[in-house]
C-alpha cells in the first residue's frame, strides 16, 4: 500500500482514541508515551515514509484515494461499530508498542531469553509490574538524542486534557500534528542551549572585581538580619538592640546568574554634609568610640558601592531619620541606583499597608520584605540585580584560570590587646574601628591583603575573648555572640595569630586560646607580642622575654614569636612572614622512608618501654594527612607507649625534620586482638 494515500484524519482519530482509552488510569506516563508515539508514527507515514512505515502505523491507517484527502474534513460521523473498531485498533497498536519497547529494554540490559522467560513468569504472578515499567522507562530514555520525541516528551495528566478536546464532533477539527511537530523541531533547532550557573562556577572572580551593594539605614531596622538572609550566612550578629553592628562586613552573595559583594554597615544617626566630611578613623588607633566613627564606616561603604539598599522599619513607619538618610543619599549619591526595602512586613494582613507611608519619599518604589521569613526578598533581589553593572568579559576569562586561594589568618586574643590596630596596619586602611575601650569589635571582619612578595592573605579580625565565667556574668548579652563568632573564625582560618599584651604578659586565658587554636582546631600558631614600643628594654630584653614566654606556654614552644607595635607599625610585616612560614610547614608532607629513618634512629637512642614482660615495638610510620601534619605509628600495642615516650617521638620529629609554627598530631595503632600471636 503506497504511503501517500494514508488517511491522516483516521490516524489522528486513532491517537485520540488511545488517549481517551487511557483516561482515568494510573499509568498516565506510559500511556501518554504510547499515544505520542502512535501519533508520531502515523504522521510520519503520512509525511511520506516507506511501505514498512505504513505497515507499522497500525490498522487504523486505511488507504483511500488521493481525491478523498481533500474531503477528509467533511467526512460523515462514524458509526458505533466503526468507533469500536478504532478502539480495538488503538489498543492493539499500543500493545505492539509495549512489546517492542520491553524487548528493546531486555536486549539493552543484556538479559537472555531464559532469564526473560523467568521474569515473565514472575510478572504473571504479579511481581513484575514495576520491572516492566522500569524497562519501558529505560527504553524511552535510550532513544537517540536527535529524536524530538525524547526531548519534547510530555507526561499527560488528567487535569491537563480538556474533556471537549476529544469529543466525537470535534475530531475532524484537530490541528495538523505534522505541522505542529515541524514547528516544534524548528523552534528547538533555533533555541540556544544555556547552562545555568552552578555553585561550582561561583566565587571564581576576585573580590575586587565584583560590584558591591551596601545596605544602609538607621539603627535597629533589621539591616544585619536582611544581610544574613540575602547572603545565606549567619556572619552578622543580630540582636534586638541598636548599635550592634559597627564595622563594615563584606560577604559574597549570589542571585541567579548575578554575583556581587554584599556590605553590611552600622546604623546612621548623625549624617555628614558630604562623604568626604565624614569623620575618618585613624589607621594607627587611639580614638575612643565617637558617634561619627560608625557613620564614617557606613559612608565609606556607600562611596564604594555600585548599588544601595536602604532598609526602613515598616512597623514603625516613616520617620524623620529615614527622610534625612534618603535625602542625604539622593544629594550626595544621586548616580547610584537605590532599592527601598520596607522590612518587618511579614504580616499577611497588614504587610502591604505598611508600605503606603513610604510612597511619600518619591523617586523610588518601596518593596515590602521580611528578613525573618524571607517574604518579598525575591522581588527585591530581581530589582537589585537589574541595576548592577555587567561583569567585564576579560574578568570572566581571567577567572577561569586557577588562582591560589588566599591564606586565611585569624587575629585573636584577649580584649584591648591591639587586634584591630594590627589589622589596620597590615591592610593599610581604616578597616576596623579602634578605641581604647575594650569590646569595640563585635563582628568578625575579613580583609584581603597582599604583601610585598605577592602572597595573598585574608585577615580575620575578631572580638576580644574573655574567660567564660566573666562572659556569663557580664551584662553585655551580645558579647556571647561575639565570642561565638571569634571561635568560628578559628575554625575557618589556617593560621591563628595570638596577640599578647607586652605590658601584661601571657596569662591563663592566652594559654586557653592557644590550646583551642592549635590542639582543638589544628591551626598553625604565631605568637604576636604587641605594644613592644612601651617596654623599657635593652639588647637582652627580647631574648629574656622569649624565655619567659615559652616557659609559661611551654606546650607551644614550637610556635613562632614576633614582637611588633601596631601603634607605630614596627615589624608588623613580620607577622605575615611568620604566617607564611607556619603555613608552609602546616601543609608539609613527608615520605614514609624519611619518617621511618627518623623513627628508627630515635628508637636506637631510646628504646621503647616495656610493661609486664612485653616490650613495645614500632613497625613503621606513615603520614596520614596535612593541616596539621598527622602521623600514624603502627606498633604492637599502644598501651605500652607511655606519654613521656610519645612526647619524645614528637620532639625527635621536630628536631630532625622541623615543623616550626604548626602542631603535630601522632596517632598510635596496634595490631589488634586478631593479629596477636
Amino acid at each position: 500500500m503506497p504511503s501517500s494515500v494514508v488517511d491522516v484524519g483516521g490516524a489522528r482519530r486513532v491517537a485520540a482514541r488511545v488517549v481517551r482509552a487511557t483516561r482515568g488510569r494510573e499509568q498516565w506516563g506510559y500511556f501518554g508515551c504510547v499515544a505520542a508515539a502512535c501519533r508520531r508514527g502515523l504522521v510520519a507515514t503520512a509525511a511520506g515514509g516507506d511501505d514498512d512505515g505504513a505497515e507499522s502505523s497500525g490498522d487504523g491507517a486505511r488507504a483511500v484515494d488521493d481525491d478523498d484527502d481533500d474531503d477528509d474534513a467533511g467526512a460523515a460521523p462514524l458509526s458505533d461499530a466503526e468507533m469500536k473498531k478504532l478502539d480495538a485498533d488503538a489498543a492493539a497498536f499500543a500493545s505492539r508498542w509495549a512489546t517492542e519497547l520491553s524487548k528493546s529494554a531486555w536486549e539493552e540490559m543484556g538479559v537472555g531469553d531464559d532469564e526473560r522467560a523467568s521474569e515473565e513468569k514472575k510478572k504473571k504472578k504479579g511481581g513484575g509490574a514495576k520491572d516492566a515499567r522500569a524497562a519501558i522507562a529505560a527504553a524511552s530514555a535510550s532513544i537517540d538524542e536527535d529524536d524530538d520525541f525524547a526531548e519534547n516528551y510530555y507526561d499527560y495528566d488528567e487535569l491537563d486534557v480538556d474533556d471537549t478536546y476529544f469529543d466525537d464532533d470535534d475530531e475532524d477539527d484537530l490541528p495538523d500534528v505534522a505541522a505542529l511537530i515541524a514547528e516544534t523541531e524548528k523552534s528547538i533547532g533555533a533555541k540556544v542551549k544555556r547552562r545555568r550557573r552552578t555553585r561550582r562556577d561561583w566565587g571564581k572572580l576576585p573580590d575586587e572585581k565584583l560590584p558591591r551593594v551596601a545596605i544602609v539605614g538607621r539603627p535597629n531596622v533589621g539591616k544585619s538580619a536582611l544581610f544574613n538572609r540575602l547572603t545565606g550566612t549567619k556572619r552578622a550578629i543580630v540582636y534586638d538592640q541598636p548599635g550592634i553592628t559597627r564595622d563594615r562586613m563584606y560577604v559574597r552573595a549570589f542571585w541567579g546568574d548575578s554575583e556581587f559583594m554584599m556590605v553590611d554597615t552600622g546604623g546612621l544617626e548623625s549624617l555628614p554634609g558630604n562623604p568626604g566630611a565624614a569623620p575618618s578613623v585613624d589607621a594607627v588607633g587611639g580614638f575612643e568610640i565617637l558617634p561619627g566613627m560608625i557613620e564614617s564606616q557606613a559612608a565609606l561603604a556607600v562611596r564604594e558601592a555600585a548599588s544601595l539598599v536602604m532598609v526602613v522599619d515598616g512597623q514603625t513607619g516613616l520617620t524623620t531619620a529615614d527622610v534625612d538618610i534618603y535625602r542625604w543619599i539622593r544629594k550626595n549619591h544621586a548616580d547610584k541606583p537605590l532599592v527601598l526595602a520596607v522590612n518587618k512586613c511579614e504580616s499577611t494582613t497588614r504587610g502591604e499597608e505598611q508600605v503606603l507611608d513610604f510612597w511619600s519619599l518619591g523617586g523610588v518604589t518601596p518593596l515590602a520584605v521580611s528578613a525573618i521569613s524571607g517574604t518579598g526578598t525575591g522581588d527585591m533581589m530581581d530589582q537589585l540585580c537589574a541595576t548592577l553593572p555587567a561583569v567585564n568579559a576579560d574578568d570572566e576569562k581571567e577567572s577561569g584560570e586557577e588562582v591560589a586561594e588566599p591564606l586565611k589568618v585569624a587575629i585573636v586574643g584577649r580584649p584591648n590587646v591591639g587586634k584591630s590596630s594590627l589589622l589596620n596596619q597590615l591592610s593599610g586602611d581604616a578597616r576596623a574601628i579602634v578605641s581604647d575601650h575594650s569590646g569595640t569589635t563585635r563582628d568578625t571582619i575579613d580583609s584581603d591583603v597582599t604583601d610585598a612578595d605577592g602572597n595573598k592573605f585574608t585577615l580575620i579580625d575578631t572580638a576580644g575573648i574573655r574567660r567564660r565565667t566573666a562572659v556569663a556574668a557580664g551584662k553585655d548579652k551580645p558579647e556571647e555572640l561575639s565570642v561565638g563568632r571569634a571561635l568560628q573564625a578559628m575554625r575557618r582560618a589556617e593560621v591563628v595569630v595570638l596577640v599578647i599584651d607586652a605590658e601584661e604578659g601571657p596569662s591563663q586565658q592566652d594559654f586557653v586560646l592557644a590550646e583551642r587554636a592549635a590542639l582543638t582546631e589544628g591551626c598553625a600558631l604565631v605568637l604576636c607580642v604587641n605594644k613592644w614600643d612601651v617596654i623599657d628594654k635593652n639588647s637582652y630584653s627580647m631574648n629574656e622575654y622569649t624565655k619567659s614566654l615559652r616557659s609559661k606556654l611551654r606546650v607551644f614552644e614550637w610556635a613562632s614569636v614576633v614582637y611588633v607595635s601596631a601603634l607605630t607599625g614596627q615589624r608588623v610585616q613580620k607577622v605575615l612572614a611568620a604566617a607564611v612560614e607556619a603555613s608552609t610547614h602546616h601543609r608539609k608532607r613527608l615520605s614514609t622512608a624519611t619518617l621511618n629513618a627518623v623513627v628508627q634512629e630515635a628508637t636506637l637512642w631510646k628504646s621503647p618501654p616495656s610493661r609486664g614482660g612485653r616490650k613495645g615495638k614500632v613497625y613503621y610510620v606513615t603520614q596520614a594527612s596535612t593541616r596539621p601534619p598527622t602521623f600514624v605509628f603502627f606498633c604492637n600495642d599502644p598501651k605500652l607507649f607511655v606519654e613521656t615516650y610519645r612526647r619524645y617521638m614528637e620532639r625527635s620529629l621536630r628536631e630532625n625534620i622541623g615543623f616550626p609554627g604548626t602542631p603535630v598530631r601522632i596517632l598510635w595503632r596496634g595490631k589488634g586482638v586478631s593479629g596477636r600471636k
